[in-house]
């Protein structure tokens, strides 16, 4: 085979082999016949995802068997996520602005963002301070989906961020703590590249992650729908619809304690060095 090690697998190694993948054979086969007959629905999810380990697990030991044979291709637009790396390429490209400077002077186009924490005063986001990891990542599209010019997507972008920084103020946080970056892109592109860099970066205050979440709420009503206060408006009160809120979602000293697990977990990205290895198409 190409690539293959030189030397050959004892014969009783070749054996155990061989037992083992009939026995990889048959438990997909029992697989198989159970799939039909699911129907606890709760656990599909983790299902699926334990198989998906598997199935890379498997094409990893493939590749160890015979590199050559199995070369992963670097560079395919067939991927779901490749355009999104050239734009997040794009992105990382451009240097972060301090978001105390966004302009009142609107600018238009729709697109990503991220903002980044560069303070000192906020220990539980201390890892992330001055890192390439963004503590948000979002997207503002435009009202016409098939805008081909920034004008005509509209001033989106910049409304959005104004928005962010209004509430960053709010929340009794220092605008001169936050830097952002903007990247204006193809309409319809916005959501799959915002996708993919949410997924990359892990940001805190992303929902995605149920840590810190609802910088992104615009006002909801305690009276009326009977929300509980997001864990932002707990870590940073001063939102005047959040302080009608009677109750948190989470307590402050456990939002700060999924922070720590969270960056222990998902080591920040620390350099452009490091960011580059990330978006390497491998």
């Amino acid at each position: 085979m190409n690539g293959q090690r030189s030397h050959q697998m004892p014969a009783d190694q070749n054996r155990e082999f061989d037992a083992l993948l009939s026995r990889i054979a048959e438990s997909c086969a029992q697989l198989a016949e159970l799939t039909p007959t699911w129907t606890d629905s709760a656990g599909m999810d983790r299902r699926d995802k334990k198989l998906k380990l598997i199935s890379d697990q498997i094409q990893a030991i493939r590749h160890q068997m015979d590199p050559g044979k199995h070369e992963i291709i670097s560079i395919s637009l067939g991927r779901p996520d490749a355009l999104s790396r050239f734009f997040a390429f794009n992105f990382v490209e451009s240097e972060t602005q301090p978001l105390e400077n966004l302009s009142s002077e609107r600018f238009f186009g729709s697109g990503v963002y991220a903002i980044y924490y560069a303070g000192n005063d906020i220990p539980p986001y201390q890892p992330i301070s001055g890192t390439e990891t963004p503590i948000y990542v979002g997207k503002a599209v435009p009202s016409n989906r098939t805008a081909e010019t920034a004008f005509d997507q509209g001033p989106v972008l910049w409304k959005r961020l104004r928005e962010h920084r209004k509430s960053i103020d709010s929340g009794g946080l220092k605008a001169a703590d936050f830097r952002y970056r903007r990247a204006i892109i193809q309409s319809g592109m916005e959501g799959a590249v915002e996708d993919f860099m949410i997924r990359l970066f892990k940001p805190i205050w992303n929902k995605e992650f149920k840590i810190c979440y609802g910088i992104g709420k615009h006002g909801d009503s305690a009276q009326t729908r009977g929300n509980k206060r997001s864990p932002w408006d707990t870590m940073h009160p001063g939102r005047a619809w959040a302080a009608a809120t009677v109750e948190d979602q989470a307590s402050q000293e456990s939002i700060v304690l999924r922070i720590d697990e969270h960056f222990k977990k998902h080591r920040p990205i620390a350099n452009k060095s490091e960011l580059y290895s990330h978006l390497s198409l491998h």
